[in-house]
């Protein structure tokens, strides 16, 4: 039976409709049926027909700095109440969630959102160097180069596995990890800025890796 896919969409400064189109791409190949939103309200709503969600959207309150100013009247957001703690409720009965790139950034009014993925971006703490050439270990798999942004200073949780790591700064940084969520399981891959990214012969084969372990029993 094939797999039910919905991937939630949309936001500030990346090229989401060709990132979306990319994953589906991915998740097409294999049998996915496939449903995109761009309202998260609405998509939490719908997870009662959802297999595995993919969230692949930058949507936060816009709050942090100035520089955001000209784009609140039509990008900020907050999620309604609850909405969140029911994402998290169907995680925890067995739901599966990949986290891609920027949804580490979402949703900066709900602490339950970073611990659903068990890390996250932390204002102040985390940045990322402009996108570029990056070297990539994954824990079971030959490294590979990629051109992307490498968030920094994530700090995923003690109960994560960390299946990738990136170093261009400092110490190696975590960019790909896996946990398990109640009876669900989570996957968050902190890269994917473009297509170019997500069709890199060895990013496709560590998202294949992840898609293989969110589907796992």
């Amino acid at each position: 039976m094939s797999i039910r896919t919905r991937i939630f969409s949309g936001g500030h400064g990346h090229p989401f409709a060709e990132t979306t189109g990319a994953l589906s791409e991915l998740l097409a190949a294999r049998g996915d049926q496939i449903a995109v939103d761009t309202d998260f309200d609405d998509c939490v709503g719908r997870l009662g027909d959802t297999d595995l969600l993919v969230v692949n959207a930058l949507r936060w309150t816009m709050t942090q700095h100035e520089k955001y100013a000209p784009f609140r009247a039509t990008l900020a957001y907050q999620p309604q109440p609850g909405k969140v703690a029911r994402l998290a409720e169907w995680v925890r009965d067995g739901g599966r969630l990949l986290a891609m790139h920027t949804a580490v950034i979402c949703f900066d009014t709900e602490p339950g959102w970073l611990e659903i993925l068990g890390g996250g971006w932390r204002w102040g703490i985390s940045h990322h160097p402009p996108r570029g050439p990056l070297w990539i270990e994954p824990v079971d798999a030959p490294g590979f180069e990629l051109v992307d942004e490498a968030y920094h200073n994530m700090s995923p949780g003690t109960d994560v596995d960390v299946r990738a790591t990136c170093t261009l700064e400092e110490e190696p940084q975590p960019v790909v990890w896996t946990r398990r969520f109640g009876q669900g399981r989570v996957a968050v891959d902190t890269l994917g800025h473009d297509r170019q990214s997500l069709e890199n012969a060895g990013h496709a084969r560590l998202i294949g890796a992840q898609l293989a372990w969110l589907a796992a029993a």
